[in-house]
């Protein structure tokens, strides 16, 4: 069935209201009636549907169905495994020694820096560099006495002692106790002591009453 019988079958007055409208309607609509008159037949049930020319076809079409990719972080992916901090420590323990080396060639280059500016960025990366390290001892120091805590704990509840479970409070403690230990090696231990007790006495002193006037 032609477009034309279509159009024929289509009353007078509505085929002048939709030419008036716009030829783009126009052949819509005869499409949509021809389609639901079932004009587009095929002679073999392996060929595809012959369709209109006259319908626009989109610029963009998906052709392929594509997955869509979901980002994940291994950090937190329980199929990565659970990460163990101590054989990551003991893997990547040379890059320390990397750094000393680091440390002690930037000290070097700053007395030997006559330019005033240079030798500004020179020593700042030696004051970071040397905080990196600082920081990297403490924090192996305290992983090093949790996990003999954790040890001790074992051997207690296999000896028949009830199991503990090392709270915020405990932590904290130990925290404590190394800095103790590390001021205490510095010699830095009275200096720290005076300022803690200064400190405090400066609080207390703000709820003392005023002195009338």
């Amino acid at each position: 069935m032609s477009s034309s019988v279509v159009s024929d079958s289509i009353p007078l007055q509505e085929r002048l209201r939709l030419k008036k409208v716009g030829s783009e309607i126009y052949n819509d609509y005869t499409t949509q009636s021809s389609t639901e008159n079932g004009s587009f037949q095929r002679s073999n049930k392996n060929q595809p549907i012959e369709m209109t020319s006259k319908k626009p076809v989109g610029r963009f079409r998906q052709v392929v169905d594509v997955r869509n990719k979901r980002p994940h972080d291994p950090r937190f992916d329980p199929l990565c495994g659970k990460l163990n901090q101590d054989l990551f420590a003991k893997s990547y323990s040379f890059l320390d020694s990397y750094k000393e080396n680091e440390l002690d060639t930037l000290r070097k280059e700053v007395k030997k820096a006559k330019n005033k500016e240079r030798k500004g960025d020179l020593q700042q990366k030696v004051n970071v560099l040397a905080q990196e390290i600082k920081e990297k001892k403490k924090s192996s120091r305290l992983q090093n006495a949790l996990t003999e805590r954790k040890r001790q704990e074992r051997e207690a509840v296999i000896n028949g002692k009830s199991p503990f479970y090392m709270k915020r409070k405990d932590k904290k403690k130990v925290e404590l106790q190394i800095k103790f230990q590390e001021l205490e090696e510095s010699g830095n231990l009275a200096n720290f002591m005076a300022k803690k007790r200064k400190k405090n006495s400066n609080k207390d002193h703000r709820w003392l009453p005023r002195r009338r006037t």
